[in-house]
C-alpha cells in the first residue's frame, strides 16, 4: 500500500513544510537548515567519502609508483604527481578525523578541483606523449565529484567545469593531437552531461526526502491541531530538565493552563469554532514562552501546559499574568462562560528547586492543586505554589499539614 506524502497544512512555524511548498524543493534551502541539511548528508555520506577519499589515494600511489619507475618522459611527471597527491592525503586524513563534519566540506571545495585540476592536466599531458591508457581515469575524475565525495550538485557541478577547463587549456599547451582532443571531449562532454543529469535528480530526492523525513519526526512531536509540542514529549522531556536543572541548582516552574469552560463553548459554536479556540490560545501561549530551554505542550483536551527553566516563583507569576492577559485579549466570544464574557483561562504554576532523589511528579501535582485552587476561586486567574509546599510532598502524596491547608482553602 502506497503512504501520502505528509500533510502540509497547519504547519505555520515548520521549516520543514515551508520548503516543501516551494515548486523547486531541490533549491537551496535557508541557510539554518541548508546548514542542518548538509550535516545530516555529510553523516550519511561518511562511510562513501571515506572509500573514495582512500580509493583516490591509492590510485594517485599506484600512478606515482608507475611514474617513478616509468620512462623519461614519466620522470618529468614525478613533480606534478607528487603535489597533486597531496590534497587528496589531505582529504583522507579529513574523511577519517572526528572534526570530519565540521571540516571536510569547506577544504573539500578547495582541495579537489585544485586535484582536479593538476590531474587532468598530467593525463592530458601523458596522453600527449603516447601514453593514451591514460585516458581509462577521465571517468573517475569526473565522476568523483558528483557521487562519491560528499559534494552537492552545484559545487560538484563547478569543479567538473573547472576540471574540464584545465583539460582544455592542456591539450593546446601540450599539443594533443586533434583526433585524441576531440574523441576525449567529445567523451567527456557526454560523461559531464549525464553525470550531471542523474545527480541533479539524486540531490533532488535526496532533499525531499530529508524535508519529509524531518516533517514526520516533527509531526510524531507535535499535537497536530495546536502545534505545540505533545504529551508524549512533554512526559520525556520533563524528567531531562528536572535533572539538569538538580545537576545545575536551578529552579524549575511548572504550568498548567486550562481554558475556563471549554465544554459549553463548544456546545455553543461548534466544534470548528472550538479546533480555532484552541489554536489561538496555543499561539498565545507560545509568544509568551519563547526561551531555549523551556516548552509548550498540549497537556490534553483544552488543558496545556509549560515548563520555564531556571524561574523564580516572582517570573513564573509575570509570565502566567501574561499569558492569562494575552489570551483574554484574543477577544473570542464567549457568552457561556461564567468568568467573563470571552475566553479565558485559568492558570496553576508550581515552582520548585528539584532534586535528583525525588521525581517531578510531585512538582507536576503542585501545578494541578494550584491549577485547582484557581478554578475554584472564580477562573480567569492564576495561583501559584512554591518549594515550601514541595517539600512538604512525601513521595508525591500531600503530607497531612499541606492536605489540611488546601483543604481549609478550598472551602
Amino acid at each position: 500500500m502506497l503512504l501520502s506524502p505528509p500533510s502540509l497544512e497547519g504547519l505555520p512555524d515548520s521549516p520543514h513544510a515551508a520548503e516543501l511548498r516551494k515548486a523547486r524543493p531541490s533549491a537551496r534551502f535557508a541557510p539554518a537548515l541548508e546548514a542542518e541539511y548538509v550535516r545530516s548528508f555529510l553523516r550519511d555520506n561518511r562511510t562513501l567519502v571515506r572509500l573514495s577519499c582512500t580509493l583516490a589515494v591509492l590510485l594517485l600511489a599506484l600512478r606515482g609508483l608507475e611514474v617513478l619507475i616509468g620512462s623519461a618522459v614519466s620522470q618529468s611527471s614525478r613533480p606534478a604527481f607528487l603535489v597533486a597527491s597531496v590534497p587528496s592525503f589531505i582529504l583522507v586524513w579529513l574523511a577519517w578525523s572526528r572534526r570530519y563534519e565540521s571540516l571536510y566540506l569547506p577544504c573539500a571545495h578547495i582541495l579537489i578541483p585544485l586535484r582536479n585540476s593538476m590531474v587532468a592536466v598530467q593525463l592530458v599531458r601523458v596522453a600527449a606523449h603516447g601514453q593514451l591508457d591514460v585516458v581509462m581515469l577521465l571517468p573517475l575524475i569526473l565522476l568523483g565529484p558528483f557521487y562519491f565525495m560528499g559534494l552537492q550538485y552545484r559545487a560538484a557541478l563547478l569543479i567538473i567545469s573547472l576540471t574540464g577547463a584545465s583539460m582544455l587549456a592542456a591539450a593546446v599547451a601540450f599539443h594533443l593531437p586533434p583526433t585524441i582532443a576531440f574523441h576525449s571531449g567529445a567523451f567527456a562532454l557526454i560523461a559531464i552531461i549525464a553525470f550531471a543529469v542523474a545527480a541533479q535528480q539524486i540531490e533532488k530526492r535526496s532533499r525531499r526526502a530529508f524535508l519529509e523525513g524531518r516533517l514526520v519526526a516533527e509531526l510524531a512531536q507535535h499535537d497536530v491541531l495546536t502545534w505545540t509540542k505533545n504529551r508524549r514529549v512533554f512526559d520525556e522531556y520533563l524528567p531531562r530538565l528536572w535533572r539538569q536543572a538538580a545537576e545545575d541548582g536551578r529552579t524549575l516552574a511548572i504550568l498548567l493552563i486550562d481554558v475556563d469552560h471549554f465544554k459549553p463553548y463548544n456546545d455553543r459554536y461548534g466544534h470548528q469554532a472550538g479546533d480555532a479556540a484552541l489554536r489561538k490560545v496555543a499561539q498565545a501561549i507560545q509568544a509568551c514562552v519563547r526561551r531555549p530551554l523551556d516548552l509548550v505542550a498540549r497537556y490534553g483536551g483544552e488543558e496545556f501546559t509549560a515548563i520555564l527553566y531556571d524561574t523564580d516563583s516572582g517570573r513564573a507569576a509575570s509570565v502566567a499574568e501574561h499569558i492569562r492577559k494575552s489570551i483574554e485579549r484574543l477577544a473570542i466570544e464567549h457568552r457561556g462562560s461564567r468568568a467573563g464574557p470571552v475566553l479565558t483561562v485559568s492558570i496553576g504554576a508550581a515552582v520548585v528547586a528539584p532534586d535528583l532523589e525525588r521525581s517531578p511528579g510531585g512538582a507536576l501535582q503542585l501545578a494541578d492543586e494550584a491549577l485547582y485552587r484557581a478554578k475554584s476561586n472564580g477562573r480567569n486567574r492564576i495561583e501559584t505554589v512554591d518549594e515550601a509546599e514541595h517539600q512538604l510532598l512525601v513521595t508525591g502524596v500531600f503530607a497531612k499539614g499541606l492536605a489540611d491547608s488546601l483543604k481549609q482553602r478550598r472551602v
